[in-house]
């Protein structure tokens, strides 16, 4: 078992630090007073994030809010993860489909023998639940219009 932390706060500070410098300043899409004025968070504050600082995590969302998916994915990388656009409630497809083949694969499983025994449905409840939270929006999502 490991003691340390798996991202350092230098690595999480540095990462912060890149992707603000890639976008904001001179001659990039954003100046900080435009992202200050965009965030809330005051100026100075968001040049001492190029200078090593760490923001609050509710600036950090405020700025990957404005800054968008690829600034939010370069921050991310760090831990090999990636963020895409989405509204609110958007239905994912895919993700139900992918938590609908993971949750048939373990009732098959379970229900091999002819039996689900209590183990068997501990291990279903989770994917039942994550399933579930994914349907939801598929459920009150608008019905698109037909083409043509």
């Amino acid at each position: 078992m490991r003691n340390g932390i798996l991202i350092s706060q230098e690595d999480a500070a540095r990462r912060m630090e890149d992707a603000l410098r890639l976008r904001v300043g001179r001659g990039r899409r954003f100046s900080f007073p435009a992202l200050s004025d965009a965030t809330g968070i005051p100026t100075r504050t968001l040049e001492s994030y190029v200078q090593g600082a760490t923001p609050q995590l509710n600036a950090l969302l405020s700025i990957c809010s404005v800054l968008g998916s690829s600034f939010t994915s370069d921050i991310l990388s760090v831990c090999g993860q990636a963020a895409h656009d989405a509204s609110p409630g958007d239905a994912e497809h895919l993700r139900v489909v992918a938590s609908l083949g993971e949750l048939v694969t373990q009732i098959s499983e379970a229900v091999a023998d002819g039996y689900v025994d209590h183990r068997e449905a501990a291990q279903m409840r989770p994917l039942a639940a994550r399933l579930i939270e994914l349907l939801e929006p598929l459920a009150h999502a608008p019905v698109p219009r037909g083409r043509g």
